[in-house]
């Protein structure tokens, strides 16, 4: 690596394990922070000796005699500092494309959208070792990819990339990049949906043709999506290089598997098995792997899975659905009026009339909770009953009490969690115990 003084913008674990990572290239590394020393304490424990750290701010002090910025997904490419770098002739770059540097030989999925990248990034990873490979995943999800390519030992890798970290890439070229949907999200960081889109499209900006995009034919941005790579597009409406015709998965003409023996529930989750596919196949792995990890993956925590079920009503914790789009997914394939669907937190400035016509078809009753929950009613008031519930406790109490048999209770906020929760994983755990709690109180 031609760099000799790295300067990493942010300490989240993406910006500690880049640091990690640049020391152990032999450079001398220089952090900076905008929280105080006091609320970092166990991140500067593990920092390589001989750090210089700058908390508390980003003065511009920091960027002196540094030759490479590498910039941690939660600071704004519009930060003072990094327009700063900028006028010195530094071109900063994220912590994703520092690590893709270390590693570029090694054939890499890359999967972006504004729904489904966490299940997409395992299953792909999940079907790739089905295949043999020694494979690993991260990224945006669980482990940060400097840190992955600092522990080493694998062959294949699987990265989620959020648009915070596809909007500063110079050069990383996927082998296989999934584009897999867009929806009002983000728009807190991004000045709008078309800067939105140009960040997540940036993850195709430098693939060649040996390379494969995987675009969705249903979404008119991904499918949309201008790149040099070899275009393989999936659908859940039309024939496409991977489909689905009645009850059967295909990919070509060729069977993946019936949809019977799908672990997953939700019709978009057979989508997200047709992206993972025509990735994973791209990747090298083949059509038999590919299905038997399909048919054997039950999904993620916090993503349309069952918790409970009684008496013929099913509760569903999909808290990750934290903006419209995924929350427009999930409700989609329901029966008309079987679902009473508790919807509410922080609503990042999302326009919720995009959901009434689901709304409308097939939910029962719409409890609100969280800050924003009075704006979320008003827009949805003549979609479906409405109940303003406040907290989560109260509208699983009347959701319980609402719900009869063939029911499903879902948990698809379409809001972020911080008003109430720590994240979405607490929001979804509590659902889950107040869902149990409900059903032993039952005689």
């Amino acid at each position: 690596m031609n760099y000799s003084r790295v300067l990493v913008i942010g300490l989240g674990r993406s910006g500690l394990a880049a640091a990690r990572l640049a020391a152990a290239d032999g450079a001398e590394i220089v952090v900076t922070d905008r929280r105080p020393e006091s609320d970092l304490t166990e991140i500067l424990a593990q920092l390589p000796d001989g750090t210089r750290s700058f908390l508390g701010g980003h003065p511009e002090a920091c960027l002196d005699g540094v030759d490479l910025v590498v910039v941690s997904p939660g600071v704004s490419p519009t930060a003072a500092l990094i327009v700063a770098a900028r006028t010195l002739g530094l071109d900063p770059i994220s912590e994703i494309e520092f690590a893709w540097r270390h590693r570029p030989e090694a054939p890499l999925a890359a999967v972006t959208g504004s729904n489904g990248k966490s299940t997409v990034t395992t299953l792909v990873a999940e079907m790739l070792g089905a295949g043999g490979f020694n494979v690993v995943a991260g990224g945006n999800l669980g482990t940060a990819a400097s840190e992955l390519v600092l522990t080493g030992g694998w062959d294949r890798w699987v990265l989620e990339i959020s648009s915070f970290q596809s909007e500063l890439l110079t050069a990383m070229a996927p082998s296989a990049a999934v584009f897999l949907n867009l929806s009002q999200d983000h728009l807190e960081r991004h000045a709008g949906l078309e800067e939105y889109l140009i960040a997540k499209r940036r993850l195709f900006a430098f693939q060649e043709a040996g390379d494969t995009a995987v675009l969705n034919a249903d979404d008119p941005a991904s499918a949309s999506t201008e790149t040099a790579a070899a275009r393989r597009f999936f659908s859940l409406e039309r024939p496409a290089d991977a489909w689905l015709d009645g009850d059967r998965l295909l990919v070509g003409d060729s069977e993946l598997l019936r949809t019977d023996r799908v672990r997953l529930s939700g019709a978009h989750n057979l989508s997200n098995i047709l992206a993972s596919a025509l990735a994973a196949l791209a990747m090298g792995a083949g059509l038999e792997e590919v299905a038997e990890a399909a048919a054997s993956f039950d999904g993620l925590a916090h993503r349309h899975r069952t918790v409970h079920e009684v008496a013929g009503v099913r509760w569903i914790d999909d808290s990750k659905a934290t903006n419209i789009g995924a929350t427009l997914a999930a409700l989609r394939g329901y029966p008309v009026g079987s679902l009473h669907l508790i919807l509410g937190g922080q609503a990042k400035g999302q326009d919720f009339t995009v959901l009434a016509g689901e709304v409308r078809r097939a939910v029962a009753r719409l409890y609100v909770i969280g800050v924003d929950g009075g704006e979320i009613a008003g827009a949805l008031s003549g979609a479906a009953p409405v109940e303003s519930c406040g907290t989560l406790d109260e509208a699983v109490s009347r959701a319980r009490a609402a719900a009869v048999s063939g029911q499903t209770v879902l948990l698809a906020p379409a809001c972020a969690s911080f008003d109430q929760f720590t994240g979405y994983e607490q929001r979804g755990d509590v659902f889950a115990a107040l869902a149990r709690e409900e059903v032993a109180a039952c005689p």
